[in-house]
């Protein structure tokens, strides 16, 4: 018997594990652990294996069940075998009383082969090649602990991951602001809340003063009103967050934006609504920005939008914030980015220090 860590790149699809996991079985092979990842390609199944006898019948028959043939099999250790969460949490404990061992502890949680402590900024040139093979992990606005491996590239997941832990062992800083005011990159400043049933006729008002094309490219579908049903999702916080925006000048919201789990691990939904009169003012860049800065609090890896193939603002908006955008399917384009790492600063006040950056959509006063 031989350990092996297999990564296998498979379509996000229901009963795809259940069938990379078969194969595994066919082959004699004993599952001793399992990570779900999220990464550019897509999803991404990570296995501690232990196999029979060869393990490149096991790999070529994964390859063929893969999405592209995207396999990666590499030699695993028994310290490899454990619960992840409780490996974190040791690590965390650890740093506690050493915070200075920071890059060490990151090694270990990622497997990397080097962790060092290096400037924000500084070039990298190891592995021109092979960029994803570098990790940087900011921990101030300053420093980052600067990871390599060789062996496998790093996932956005593995990004969160990190991110986690230098957050666990910096001091603390509370949740992410969700109430406040913001100005965006053109100059419009807005108040910024968290809807509740209180604001259903507020928000069934901006419905009706919004365009049937804004609506369509929100929902994706017709929608002349927001339904009671529809209300009921973006006030209930199981589901994820409802923000809304209204100028200071003014007492009506003007704008929505929602950040909304999903059942695919470490990945949110994000989505927008602007009044059509106040479209081209920034607002919909500054809201997407209040949300990662959101999803990097919960610990999310990436956040994902849906948009209609002619919703080109929406598509701005995302490229502008370094997503990727994919070609049209089914009649809806999907951008995805990651999150981990795109807030800089790990200063107090995260949303403050995100928002009033140099290139950021402009102050905040939360």
């Amino acid at each position: 018997m031989s350990l092996w860590r297999i990564r296998v790149a498979v379509d996000d699809r229901p009963g795809e594990l259940a069938r990379i996991v078969q194969v595994m079985a066919d082959h004699g092979g004993n599952v001793a652990g399992v990570s779900i990842h999220t990464d550019a390609v897509g999803a991404v199944d990570e296995f501690i294996v232990d196999v029979p006898g060869s393990h490149h019948r096991l790999v070529a028959d994964l390859a063929a069940r893969s999405r592209d043939g995207d396999v990666l099999a590499v030699p695993a250790a028994p310290r490899d075998v454990g619960d992840d969460v409780t490996r974190s949490l040791l690590l965390t404990a650890r740093l506690r009383s050493e915070p200075n061992r920071l890059p060490e502890a990151l090694r270990e949680l990622l497997g990397a082969d080097e962790a060092r402590w290096t400037t924000l900024g500084t070039p990298v040139p190891d592995f021109p090649e092979e960029p994803e093979s570098v990790l940087l992990v900011p921990v101030g606005p300053l420093r980052a602990v600067r990871l390599r491996r060789v062996d496998r590239p790093f996932t956005w997941t593995e990004s969160a991951r990190a991110d986690a832990l230098v957050r666990s062992v910096l001091p603390p800083t509370g949740p992410a602001p969700t109430r406040g005011t913001v100005v965006t990159h053109r100059g419009t400043e807005l108040f910024v809340w968290q809807v509740g049933p209180e604001d259903s006729e507020a928000l069934q008002r901006l419905h009706r003063r919004s365009s049937a094309e804004t609506k369509r490219r929100r929902y994706l579908s017709a929608v002349d009103e927001l339904s009671a049903r529809l209300l009921n999702v973006f006030c209930d916080r199981e589901r994820g967050l409802t923000l809304a925006a209204r100028p200071m000048n003014g007492d009506q919201p003007v704008a929505l934006a929602h950040l909304m789990y999903t059942m695919d691990p470490g990945v949110g939904e994000i989505a927008f609504l602007v009044e059509d009169v106040w479209q081209g003012n920034g607002i919909g860049t500054c809201m997407a920005r209040v949300l990662t800065a959101i999803a990097a609090d919960w610990g999310l890896a990436e956040v994902r939008a849906e948009t209609l193939p002619g919703n080109e603002p929406m598509q701005r908006i995302m490229r502008r914030l370094g997503a990727t955008v994919s070609p049209p399917r089914g009649g809806v384009v999907q951008a995805r980015m990651p999150v981990a790492g795109t807030v800089p600063s790990r200063r107090p006040g995260r949303l403050m220090t995100l928002l009033g950056q140099a290139g950021a959509p402009g102050n905040t006063y939360l």
